[in-house]
C-alpha cells in the first residue's frame, strides 16, 4: 500500500511540476514600444520576453509601405532579441513582425509597430502628415494590433491549458492503472 500511495504522490508532484515545462514565452515589452513615437535617431529594435528564447527567433521590419529595412544584425541573450540597423531610422512609420521559439520549443509569433519623427536639418526635411490624420491613423491601427494580439495570446493560453489538461488526465489514468495492478498483484 505503501507503494501505490508514493507512485501517487510523485504522479501528482510530477504533474505539478510540469506546468512551467508548457509555458510559453510572452513578450513582456519592446523598445520601441507598440504605438510609441520615437523623436530621436533609433538604431536597434529590443524586445524581452518573459522566459528564455531559442537560436533561430527572428525580427522582422518594414516601412509603412511594405519595403523591408535591411537589419545588420540579429542577437538573442536568454530572453531578450536585439535587431540593429546599420543607420538609424529614417523619419516615418514602420511594422514589427517577430517570431520566436521559447525554451519548451513552441513557436510564438506577434508584430507591433512604432514611427520615428526625429528632427531633421531642413535641407533634407520630409513632408509631414497632419497631427489630426497622424493620430487617426495610429488609433486604427493599434486597435486592429490590439485585437490581432489579443487573438493569438488567447489561442496560445488555450493551447498551453489543454495540453496541462491531457497531461493531468493521463498522470491520473496513470495513477489509477498503477493501484489496480498493485492491488491485484498482492492477491
Amino acid at each position: 500500500m505503501k507503494r501505490i500511495v508514493m507512485t501517487i504522490v510523485v504522479l501528482f508532484l510530477a504533474a505539478i511540476g510540469s506546468n512551467n515545462a508548457f509555458a510559453h514565452s510572452h513578450l513582456e515589452g519592446s523598445n520601441p514600444a507598440d504605438g510609441e513615437v520615437i523623436t530621436e535617431a533609433l538604431s536597434e529594435i529590443v524586445l524581452d520576453f518573459d522566459g528564455e528564447i531559442e537560436q533561430g527567433s527572428f525580427i522582422d521590419v518594414t516601412t509603412a509601405d511594405g519595403q523591408a529595412v535591411e537589419l545588420q544584425e540579429t542577437a538573442i541573450v536568454e530572453n531578450t532579441l536585439t535587431a540593429t540597423v546599420a543607420e538609424p531610422f529614417a523619419n516615418g512609420e514602420y511594422e514589427v513582425s517577430w517570431s520566436i521559439i521559447s525554451a519548451d520549443g513552441h513557436a510564438l509569433e506577434g508584430e507591433f509597430s512604432f514611427a520615428v519623427d526625429a528632427p531633421v536639418s531642413e535641407s533634407t526635411e520630409e513632408p509631414s502628415v497632419t497631427s489630426e490624420e497622424n493620430d487617426e491613423v495610429e488609433t486604427s491601427e493599434q486597435t486592429t494590433e490590439n485585437q490581432e494580439l489579443g487573438a493569438s495570446d488567447n489561442d496560445a493560453e488555450e493551447e498551453s491549458s489543454s495540453v496541462t489538461i491531457i497531461f493531468v488526465v493521463l498522470i491520473l489514468v496513470l495513477a489509477a492503472g498503477g493501484v489496480v495492478y498493485f492491488s491485484r498483484r498482492k492477491k
